[in-house]
């Protein structure tokens, strides 16, 4: 599967110093057989955590744009069941967001 876009992210743990590497990979739009589009994203860590996750949409844009939406999500349940916090460039704001349509 072809890679179209990667961010890496810090992870601190509540109570320990020094951060950890977290690294989301998000691929290529690829058809299926129903006529829909499906993205595929991997988060990489912290640590040895790896998990690996498909989304669906009507057309290419939808199911990119819906991938983008559920990857905060699944950080912040990583970060929750880790015990600490993820950040982009120090800040919480994972810059995944969305617009929401005016």
């Amino acid at each position: 599967m072809t890679i179209i876009a990667e961010r890496e992210l810090r992870f601190t743990q509540q109570g320990k110093r020094g951060a950890r590497k977290v690294v989301v990979r998000i691929h290529a739009p690829k058809p299926e057989e129903n006529g829909n589009w499906s993205v595929d994203f991997d988060i990489h860590g912290p640590g040895d955590h790896k998990a690996s996750r498909a989304v669906w949409g009507a057309d290419s844009v939808q199911a990119l744009v819906l991938a983008l939406a559920n990857i905060p999500l699944d950080l912040s349940l990583v970060a929750h069941e880790m015990g600490g916090t993820i950040k982009f460039l120090g800040s919480k704001d994972l810059g995944f967001t969305v617009m929401p349509p005016k």
